[in-house]
């Protein structure tokens, strides 16, 4: 097993990864605010532990983490009369908080990146 193998890494890697999605989502909603009947999408994920978690409670090992991702159409947004749905302020301000989340993680894996070279005296 590597440095790099461990399940907060996998997590972290899984969790950029949607993380970068969601935003593309969200700016594909900004880009077509404009477009007669766009509906917007939202992306929702959290982590897959219940299994994991229901695993290493019978003692079994299990590596299978991940990050699940839904994409649904936005439903709590008025449609005006185009029949276009976007929020551009819901979509901006969903965009802002993508951005932090992934900036948070990049920031995190920095720091145990540090720590790793610090250990290894680099």
């Amino acid at each position: 097993m590597g440095l790099f193998d461990g399940a907060v890494f996998k997590i972290a890697e899984q969790g950029l990864d949607a993380s970068w999605y969601q935003q593309r989502v969200i700016s594909n909603n900004i880009a077509n605010v404009d477009t007669p009947d766009f509906k917007a999408k939202t992306v929702s994920f959290g982590l897959v532990l219940d299994k994991v978690i229901h695993s290493k409670i019978q003692g079994k090992q299990d590596d299978r983490l991940g990050v699940r991702i839904v994409e649904t159409y936005e439903t709590n947004t008025n449609q005006i009369l185009d029949g276009n749905n976007v929020d551009i302020e819901k979509e901006s301000s969903a965009l802002v908080d993508a951005q932090y989340q992934y900036s948070t993680m990049i920031d995190y894996l920095n720091s145990r990146y540090r720590l790793i070279r610090t250990a290894i005296g680099k």
